[in-house]
């Protein structure tokens, strides 16, 4: 029998929408995402939609996902995309079938933090900024589907090799219906511009916002 790793008794390093991030019981250098207790109950359980209980892959549908994306990407250019984290496999938990990533650290060796953090805490400088502006580059110079860019899925990491750069953490793949950024590279082009374009936006308006708070201005 398949021993399960314990997790339900740790405190996750991080929380998102749908999962909790915890540090790998046994390896160090990898996180495991787990899909949140309360998030399967309201989506899957009981009270859920009858179609959502038939999905063949029910909760694991978003795992599903990266997974695929994480391939093709693989299989398009030969190797593991540097700005998009590493998937490194799956395990089984006391919390459910979690998906294990590769741990994306910062020049400190500490967890590489959110573009949330640094604009908080006024560290989003011409040097992540240009970062930033190479991640955008490179995101729009291959085929990766996006599902979404946001403060807090994009990270500020450090590595001998790249320096400072940003990696994508969630996100990766197709979550509408109808796959039109898998049929037309042009469509998910146009996708990935207005997923860059948004997030250039909330930049400016949290920077606003924050230097409001700072000078005792109402928010916006």
């Amino acid at each position: 029998m398949t021993e399960l790793l314990q997790l339900s008794q740790l405190t996750p390093l991080a929380q998102g929408r749908m999962r909790l991030v915890f540090e790998h019981p046994r390896d160090t250098a990898s996180l495991i995402k787990v899909i949140r207790p309360d998030v399967i109950e309201r989506r899957w359980g009981s009270g859920a939609a009858w179609y959502k209980r038939r999905r063949r892959y029910g909760r694991y549908t978003s795992y599903l996902r990266e997974i695929q994306e994480y391939i093709a990407a693989y299989a398009s250019h030969g190797m593991s995309l540097p700005f998009a984290q590493k998937i490194t496999g799956l395990v089984e938990t006391d919390m459910g079938l979690g998906l294990v990533m590769t741990a994306v650290r910062d020049a400190s060796g500490q967890l590489a933090p959110p573009l949330s953090a640094l604009l908080r805490n006024n560290l989003f400088d011409d040097q992540a900024q240009d970062a930033l502006e190479r991640f955008f580059k490179e995101l729009l110079g291959c085929d990766l589907i996006v599902a979404d860019l946001n403060l807090g899925n994009m990270v500020y990491a450090h590595d001998g090799i790249r320096g400072n750069h940003f990696v994508l953490i969630d996100g990766l793949g197709v979550s509408t219906v109808l796959p039109f950024k898998l049929l037309s590279r042009s469509f998910n082009r146009r996708s990935k511009r207005r997923c860059i374009q948004g997030l250039r936006d909330r930049i400016d308006r949290t920077r606003l916002r924050l230097q409001n708070e700072a000078s005792g201005l109402p928010k916006l």
